[in-house]
C-alpha cells in the first residue's frame, strides 16, 4: 500500500502544466508585431503620391537643358517659309465619273415637281447599330472638311444610325465630296433627294 499512488493524483499531470507565463509571453509578442507593423505601413503611406524632389542635382539640370534641344523644332517650324508645288509637277487627273446617283424614295402623297431648285443631295456613308461607331465615323468626315450628320432610323424593330454628309446643292459638289471621301478610304453612295 505504500507504494500505490493514490487515485486522480498523478505525476505526469504536474510536469505537462506549460507555466501561464509563456502564453501572456507569446499573446504580448503578436500584439507588438501588430501595431509595430501597422505603425511602419501607416508612416510609409504607399498610397500617397510621390513628392516631387526639390534638390535637383546640377548634372540633370544639364541632362535636362540638353534633351529639351531635341524640341526646338517647335519654335522653328511656325518661322519656315513653305515653298507651294509648281503647277506643272502636279499631274491633272481628270475624275472619273463611274458613280452611280440612287433617288431617295418619294413620300406617300407627295407630288414635288422634280425641277433643280428642289433636287439636293446627299453622301449615305454607312449605318451602324452602335451609335459610337456612328459617331467616330462622322468626326473622320468632319475632318475632311465636308459637312456632315447622323440620323437615327428604326427599322424592323432595330435603331440605326445612319451617316450622311451634305446636303450638297449640285450633282457636281456631291461627287466632289465622294471623290473626297474616297481619296480618305470612305466609301459612300450619292442619293438624290
Amino acid at each position: 500500500m505504500f507504494g500505490k499512488i493514490q487515485r486522480g493524483i498523478s505525476e505526469r499531470s504536474k510536469e505537462s502544466n506549460p507555466p501561464r507565463l509563456s502564453k501572456w509571453l507569446n499573446t504580448l509578442f503578436f500584439i507588438l508585431l501588430v501595431i509595430t507593423a501597422t505603425t511602419a505601413f501607416i508612416l510609409w503611406k504607399p498610397w500617397s503620391p510621390v513628392k516631387a524632389s526639390t534638390n535637383v542635382l546640377s548634372t540633370d539640370v544639364k541632362d535636362q537643358q540638353e534633351t529639351n534641344h531635341d524640341y526646338r523644332f517647335y519654335d522653328q517650324l511656325p518661322r519656315q517659309q513653305v515653298t507651294p508645288i509648281p503647277e506643272q509637277a502636279v499631274p491633272t487627273r481628270q475624275m472619273v465619273n463611274n458613280s452611280v446617283i440612287i433617288s431617295a424614295p418619294k413620300a406617300a402623297g407627295a407630288s414635288v415637281p422634280e425641277d433643280a431648285a428642289t433636287t439636293v443631295y446627299f453622301l449615305q456613308v454607312k449605318s451602324f447599330t452602335d451609335p459610337d461607331k456612328a459617331d467616330a465615323r462622322r468626326s473622320e468626315i468632319l475632318m475632311n472638311k465636308l459637312p456632315a450628320d447622323v440620323i437615327t432610323v428604326v427599322e424592323r424593330g432595330e435603331t440605326w444610325y445612319r451617316v450622311v454628309s451634305g446636303p450638297f446643292t449640285t450633282q457636281q459638289m456631291a461627287l466632289s465630296a465622294q471623290q473626297t471621301l474616297q481619296n480618305s478610304g470612305i466609301d459612300s453612295i450619292v442619293i438624290r433627294n
